[in-house]
């Protein structure tokens, strides 16, 4: 068992590292074929089609885990037009912390710290800090992202949200344990946002948005793990894809990949495959993440119930970004999945599962 004392410090020591980052975009990439590259140790042996418990993602799921290790809420919302990205992170545990990600249309990526020592949260759910708040409006029956730090500015609502699904937990090495909630697998988004650098405000209507909540009794820079794949795909249709899960240090994945639609739910525990791999130093990422099941369970309130068809589907890279400090290399890259979707897909692993083979 981690020592709880250890994971916050080794988890406090990570986002020192990544906040402390300006932006540290990985290298142009070589092809894995490229004469003289190598792959390093990220690739998946096999799936754990294990079924983890879940049920269809609401409000009510997103509140605090008091006893958690490390718990935090994320917020993206994207420009289909333009692939500009705009994502908002607060966490609670190890330590109170808030970080931004700007990505625009031309230019420097930009991954920036917003001073926010005072994240607290309650159900609601409602997540407030200095930097920014994060809080379910009941009455409109939507999320209300506040921010008010000292890089960034936005007020946006995301409207006519589709949900994801709440579960876990994922087991796995050093007994550690990770739940999910994703309330807001894609919506319409309304507001403004004045990303770093900009001197007014830009309009965020009719961007995609996407909201999600981690918690549990997990350490990202633990060494005995290998990593975790996850993505989202806002589709043209207004629908999405989520995938996640995490890759244990035997290289098992056990993850779902989920189909959110106007009308339902439903996902499953999937068979992975990851091709066209691309390296850089000690890191390599696939272009193609693709995710396959016989059959899957709609996601209720209740549970999953239902079976549902099999699904297929494959995310793939079109705009790698890699921050790799060392003990863990956090790409967050933009992708798609079909014809004209917007997404961000992560495929990230720790220095001990990116180390080549003897």
């Amino acid at each position: 068992m981690v020592r709880p004392d250890t994971v916050r410090r080794n988890l406090a020591a990570l986002l020192v590292l990544v906040l402390a980052v300006t932006c540290l975009a990985a290298a142009p990439p070589a092809r894995a074929d490229d004469p003289g590259s190598w792959i390093p140790r990220t690739d998946i042996t096999r799936s754990d089609l294990t079924q983890v418990p879940g049920k269809l993602a609401e409000p009510s799921d997103d509140g605090p885990h008091p006893g958690s290790a490390t718990e935090w809420w994320y917020t993206h919302v994207m420009d289909p037009a333009t692939k500009r990205t705009f994502i908002a992170m607060l966490f609670t545990e190890p330590v109170p912390a808030a970080v931004i990600f700007w990505y625009p249309e031309e230019g420097q990526k930009l991954v920036l710290p917003e001073p926010a020592f005072d994240v607290t949260a309650q159900d609601g759910p409602v997540v407030r800090s200095s930097a920014g708040d994060l809080v379910y409006d009941e009455e409109r029956g939507a999320y209300h992202l506040t921010w008010h730090g000292l890089f960034a500015k936005a007020d946006i609502w995301f409207d006519d949200a589709l949900p994801g699904v709440t579960g876990g937990p994922i087991e796995y090495d050093n007994g550690q344990t990770m739940y999910w909630t994703s309330p807001v697998a894609t919506s319409h988004v309304k507001g403004w946002l004045q990303p770093p650098g900009a001197s007014s405000p830009v309009s965020v209507d009719g961007w995609r948005g996407y909201h999600d909540h981690n918690w549990g009794n997990f350490n990202v820079l633990d060494q005995s793990y290998s990593g975790w794949e996850w993505g989202v795909s806002h589709e043209p249709d207004g629908t999405a894809t989520l995938l996640g899960g995490v890759v244990k240090g035997d290289g098992t994945w056990q993850g779902v990949v989920g189909r959110v639609t106007h009308e339902e739910t439903y996902g499953c525990m999937s068979e992975i495959a990851l091709s066209g791999w691309r390296v850089s130093g000690l890191f390599s990422y696939p272009e193609t993440t693709t995710l396959t099941c016989d059959s899957s369970k709609l996601a209720t309130p209740e549970g999953l119930t239902e079976d549902r068809p099999g699904l297929e589907r494959s995310f793939h890279v079109t705009d790698p970004f890699i921050l790799d400090i060392g003990l863990l290399a956090l790409p967050e890259s933009l992708g798609r999945t079909v014809p004209g979707s917007i997404g961000l897909i992560e495929h990230i692993r720790t220095l001990q599962a990116r180390l080549p083979r003897p």
